[in-house]
């Protein structure tokens, strides 16, 4: 311990009392004595005791009675007192308790006991003044915190004033009614130094400013005094202040009682004087709101800089801002042409990233790929294309005048719709020749395509028309001799004649080559339909009729679907039900035994060749079965003649249906999936029509 603990004594007891002595001194304590209650009493107001040890018996006023006292004084009740009693044990350890010692001892005491008690005891008045003097130490350090506090809040309302105001009257009037309330005074001005005259610029807005004018005349001295030393003052008394009694005497007659002034400095040079005066509680200025309001100068001065400048500038930026305006809305123009070029175009046209992030998507990349735009931005190239599409779209090829080639892709629509697209790809660059990404320009190439190949089956039909032509002529007239001749050979054998079998054999033969003749000239020569208004569902019941035997053998079911204002059509009603046969039979032969055979009939609007583009009212057929599907690759040539998957077909009879549907202007498009069926469709318009067929062939 740096300074020996102080212990104030009162025992009436001479030997008790020498015993304490003895005890305490030895142990390095200082120790004084009290003649009794009384005197211990004002010992402990007047001194900073330790601890205060007092018998029970004491005259006067007793060892209770002073216990109590010195817990109920607040200059006393830190200390702790300890009660000696020769009362019992047990009662006068209540009593003590009740009275408020904060240690009991019994008489006689034991040493080792009373110095055990008193080092707890003094112990516990050393941590107590400890914890007194961090409590004053964090009180004064709450009250710096506060302060400080204080004077950031200023600064920050300051600071907001400065950037959110450009008014720079109001902004300075409103940095003076903060400060005014932050000081709690009645005005706060700013005085400024022009032409050697002081004047205001300034005050806050409860502030008379002509009555205030009147104020600066006197109060000269004063501002002369800060401008010349540079220095901050306190006049806290106008009445008794003897630095400028002239000067005073009259602001106290003008009930300026009190005032702070410090220097306003812009750029080392002194401005003017901010000045803030009359407390609101009358109290007096100290030296921490000086050391404040000269913080507030310094912002003041900035934010009457900052202002200086921003009125400086305002006409250059007014200038600049209508250049800008000008440009600006020029770009905007320029942008929303290039835009409106870009969403126009009848191509599709999608820039990405080098990544293949999509960027930009115009209107006509949507429709092709039924797409909306946000389905589009930011998703990678290959989500919408799939990776090997996209790869190729992402690999520019340019032909050796360095322009861009054009390559096809297969890809498929968001609606699942499979499309042929015809792209060419270049790269995006910026100032500096740096890759950005691409540029692909696309277009549905799905009708040209079919355009492509709608003409070259039409040359290849053509072809082999002729030659099956030729072909049937040059063997149709010795086969008709050949059949004379064994005809008169079977009417002059007889009956029993073994020779009759061969020749019979062979008259079937020549019939069943006459039929194959006729099935060439129907193919070659086709004729032309005798067209009029006839109901389509009156073809397929005759039909059902023919095939109704074999259905029920092969426990196949057909259900008819149509159209309630499905009207009459113009067509050559022998050739469409030859169509129909042709269709309906073949979806038999597919299905085996089992399965469902479907024929559908609607009205509706579609394109036709060869104008795709011009829509009209058409009858659309379907004939559906649930069979085995036919292979991709077989569905391109299965309308060419001679092509066939049958064991003893000669492959015209989709020939003869594409033919019958061409000289009907109509379409035929074939769907198939493997193991699942196929589907026919029959476009045929409502009305006559001398337009040609074209067919699509697709697998689903």
């Amino acid at each position: 311990m740096n300074t020996r603990s102080k212990i104030l004594i009162c025992d009436p007891s001479p030997k008790s009392e020498m015993m304490l002595l003895t005890i305490l001194e030895s142990n390095d304590y200082e120790v004084e004595k009290a003649m009794d209650g009384h005197e211990v009493l004002d010992k402990a107001k007047s001194l900073n005791y330790d601890l205060v040890l007092v018998a029970s018996d004491m005259s006067g006023i007793d060892g209770f009675q002073v216990c109590r006292l010195l817990k109920e004084s607040e200059k006393t009740r830190h200390i702790p007192a300890m009660l000696l009693s020769e009362l019992p044990d047990q009662a006068a350890r209540i009593n003590a308790i009740e009275a408020g010692a904060d240690e009991y001892i019994p008489k006689p005491f034991n040493r080792v006991e009373l110095l055990t008690r008193v080092v707890t005891l003094l112990r516990i008045k050393h941590l107590h003044d400890r914890l007194e003097r961090l409590i004053e130490e964090k009180e004064a350090e709450k009250k710096k915190l506060a302060e400080k506090n204080h004077e950031l809040k200023i600064l920050s309302e300051i600071a907001r004033i400065v950037i959110s105001i450009k008014d720079q009257r109001k902004v300075l009037t409103e940095i003076l009614n903060n400060i005014r309330d932050a000081f709690k005074v009645y005005g706060c001005c700013l005085v400024i130094h022009k032409d050697g005259e002081w004047i205001l610029d300034t005050c806050s807005s409860n502030m008379n400013q002509e009555q205030f004018i009147q104020t600066i005349l006197p109060a000269r001295p004063v501002y002369d005094f800060v401008s010349h030393s540079e220095k901050s003052i306190i006049i806290n008394s106008t009445k008794e202040d003897d630095r400028f009694p002239d000067a005073c005497s009259v602001l106290n007659q003008m009930n300026v009682f009190t005032m702070l002034c410090s220097p306003v400095f812009i750029r080392g040079r002194l401005i003017g004087v901010l000045q803030v005066y009359n407390k609101t509680d009358k109290s007096e200025f100290t030296s921490n709101d000086l050391a404040v309001l000269m913080t507030l100068c310094g912002q003041v001065a900035l934010a009457i800089e900052n202002l200086q400048l921003f009125n400086k500038l305002s006409d250059f930026n007014k200038n600049l801002q209508e250049q800008i305006a000008a440009a600006t809305h020029a770009l905007v123009d320029l942008k929303n042409f290039n835009e409106s070029i870009l969403q126009n175009i009848s191509s599709g046209l999608i820039t990405t990233d080098i990544s293949g992030k999509i960027l930009f998507a115009n209107h006509a990349c949507t429709t092709i790929l039924e797409y909306s735009e946000s389905d589009l931005l930011d998703r990678h190239m290959n989500d919408i294309f799939g990776n090997e599409s996209a790869a190729a779209m992402m690999k520019p090829v340019i032909d050796q005048d360095n322009m861009p080639v054009s390559a096809e892709s297969r890809v498929m629509t968001k609606n699942k719709r499979d499309i042929y697209l015809g792209f060419t790809t270049t790269v995006r660059y910026d100032a500096d020749h740096r890759m950005l990404g691409y540029i692909v320009s696309l277009r549905d190439i799905t009708q040209i395509r079919e355009m492509r190949q709608t003409i070259m089956r039409m040359d290849r039909l053509a072809s082999s028309g002729v030659l099956t032509s030729a072909i049937a002529h040059e063997i149709r007239n010795p086969l008709a001799g050949i059949k004379t001749m064994a005809q008169a050979l079977e009417k002059e054998m007889k009956a029993d004649d073994h020779r009759m079998e061969y020749v019979q054999r062979i008259i079937k033969q020549i019939n069943r080559l006459n039929e194959l003749l006729k099935a060439f000239f129907t193919y070659a020569r086709p004729v032309r339909p005798e067209k009029k208004q006839c109901d389509f569902r009156l073809i397929v019941k005759e039909i059902k009729e023919l095939i109704k035997g074999r259905c029920e053998t092969e426990k196949i079911s057909i259900v008819e679907l149509y159209d309630p204002f499905l009207p009459n059509v113009f067509i050559d009603e022998n050739q469409i039900q030859q169509v129909m046969i042709n269709l309906m039979v073949n979806a038999l032969d597919a299905m085996g035994k089992g399965g469902k055979l479907t024929i559908e009939a609607l009205l509706t609007r579609r394109s036709l060749p060869p104008k795709f583009h011009d829509e009209r009212d058409v009858i659309e057929i379907r004939v559906s079965d649930t069979g085995k599907g036919v292979p991709r690759e077989q569905l391109k040539s299965i309308f060419d003649a001679f092509y066939t998957t049958k064991p003893n077909g000669i492959g015209l009879g989709l020939s003869i249906v594409y033919r019958i549907v061409e000289e009907h202007g109509g379409e035929i498009l074939v769907e198939s999936v493997e193991k699942k069926g196929t589907t026919f469709t029959v476009l045929l318009p409502l009305h006559e029509t001398v337009e040609s067929v074209s067919v699509v062939d697709s697998v689903m």
